[in-house]
């Protein structure tokens, strides 16, 4: 048949053609369309037949490819919308209830069409995170965290309808000994009402916890784990330095490998999801608040440095950047750089990075911008805390200093702790980890305009970040399948190196 049966290959996607329609339909909601694409779908199947080379594999290509031309039709089209009921957008079992299948669908219906385009593709399109990000031409975290911000929508739009006459779980996560005790020290005689074990994606509080408090109020508080006392100790010096920090009710406390914190709910919405939810004029304020957050935390950076806490944390360079890929010490130092990284000595080895990695320490070996380090998620705007607006933010905001820009002030830094002295260091993070929405809003290009900072200036931090996302997160060997997110790092210190 490969060797050009046509006659064969022709009944082969006759057999498959109404799988092709069934799919488009599900995921463009309309007939027509659906028989538009599932017709390029087979045209182009029995085109390139000749390339497949399992030939078991027809079934699960042809359906990459319907879905690919799905979603193409869909940035084409402009107005469509995915329209698909989910019976199942989680672990959580399928529930057959048609009442309940119709609230899903309409939930999900009201997503942004980014959103729903990359939930239905993985949930009810059943492909992976990795096929999903190489469909859509994104990055694999840029997959994430929609299917993070979706799911979040999802709960909260439907735990009115779907729970509505239900009683509430007493309990969804099993607190420790340790959860115990501190409720009891900060509030005694307090009971657990209810416990939310990831109240938001991407954050650091788990779990949430409503108590019935002795005197018959009620109080929800936070568990946090990524505050030892040498970050608890800094909350109070950058609250006074205009930094405002998770309120600490009590701890930290030694809780196996690390700190347990019980903290205040966060003040404000999270910006990045306030971010997502909103017109562009509402995303263009987000934007503005997340430069003033910048701001803030480098305008900390003296006063930091002159208060006698501040003063014992760690410094490092650009050049100590640097050597953290080729160090293996400062390597697993590095608890987030250490969580991965197995193909990280194979591609010392490797000419491409060995080159990359000189070039990069050449030019980082002039900068002389002092470093205090302590977590890569300083500079993400998800961290970012805003305080809720009553505007529906659908009107055009005008000049720099309309006092629009100040209706809704940061009320918090989630991850008050980074590097503070080189802010170009941390948006080149923001850059390589694709801090949906921000990066594809054009955040950090506006920063640097506005800030005079140059490509050059900005590319060996650039080539620097990706460097380290290539030796953390890439086999040295590019995938078959799947295969954007390994081209586009690359892509990006290729890119960074040819600004230099």
């Amino acid at each position: 048949m490969l060797a050009g049966d046509r006659l064969a290959a022709g009944r082969l996607t006759e057999r498959h053609r109404r799988t092709a329609f069934a799919l488009a339909y599900r995921t463009l909601g309309n007939a027509d369309d659906a028989q538009d694409v599932a017709q390029e779908a087979l045209v182009y199947a029995l085109q390139r037949l000749p390339d497949l080379r399992a030939r078991g594999r027809f079934a699960a290509w042809l359906r990459h490819v319907t879905l690919s031309l799905c979603a193409d039709y869909r940035r084409r089209r402009g107005t469509r919308r995915l329209g698909e009921p989910l019976t199942a957008v989680s672990e959580a079992s399928e529930e057959n209830d048609f009442a309940e299948r119709l609230a899903i669908r309409d939930a999900v219906a009201h997503l942004p069409d980014a959103l729903r385009t990359t939930l239905l593709l993985h949930y009810v399109g059943g492909w992976s995170r990795e096929e999903v990000a190489d469909i859509l031409a994104i990055p694999l975290n840029t997959v994430r965290s929609r299917l993070m911000a979706a799911k979040r929508r999802l709960r909260a739009d439907l735990g009115a309808s779907l729970l509505k006459g239900k009683p509430m779980p007493a309990e969804t996560f099993a607190l420790s000994e340790n959860h115990t005790s501190l409720i009891q020290v900060a509030f005694p005689g307090a009971s657990v009402l209810s416990v939310q074990p990831d109240p938001e994606p991407w954050q650091p509080f788990t779990p949430r916890v409503k108590l019935a408090l002795a005197d018959g109020t009620e109080k929800t508080v936070d568990f946090r784990g990524d505050i030892d006392p040498e970050r608890a100790a800094l909350v109070p010096v950058l609250e006074r330095l205009n930094i405002p920090g998770p309120p600490i009710i009590h701890g930290p406390v030694a809780d196996g490998n690390g700190f347990l914190s019980l903290c205040e709910v966060p003040r404000g919405e999270n910006l990045t999801l306030w971010a997502l939810g909103g017109t562009p004029h509402r995303i263009r304020l987000a934007t503005e608040r997340a430069f003033e957050g910048i701001d803030r935390l480098q305008g900390a950076t003296d006063g930091l440095m002159a208060d006698p806490i501040g003063a014992k944390l760690p410094r490092r360079t650009l050049s100590d950047e640097a050597a953290v890929l080729t160090d293996d010490a400062r390597w697993n130092a590095d608890p987030w750089l250490a969580e991965e990284g197995r193909a990280r000595t194979d591609w010392l080895r490797d000419p491409w990075f060995a080159a990359a990695l000189d070039q990069v320490k050449a030019a980082v070996a002039d900068i002389h911008a002092p470093l205090v380090y302590t977590s890569y998620m300083h500079f993400f705007p998800q961290g970012y805390r805003i305080a809720p607006g009553a505007g529906p933010f659908d009107e055009p905001l005008g000049w720099p200093r309309d006092p629009r820009y100040g209706q809704n002030p940061l009320t918090e830094f989630v991850y008050l702790w980074g590097h503070f002295g080189d802010p170009l260091l941390g948006l080149a993070m923001v850059w390589v980890y694709d801090c949906y929405p921000f990066v594809h809003t054009g955040f950090v290009e506006q920063f640097l305009w506005r800030r005079g900072a140059t490509r050059r200036e900005f590319a060996p931090r650039l080539a620097l970040k990706a460097l380290q996302m290539v030796a953390r997160d890439l086999p040295v060997t590019r995938p078959t399948e799947g295969g954007g997110f390994w081209d586009g790092l690359r892509g990006w210190v290729d890119q960074a190196l040819g600004w230099m």
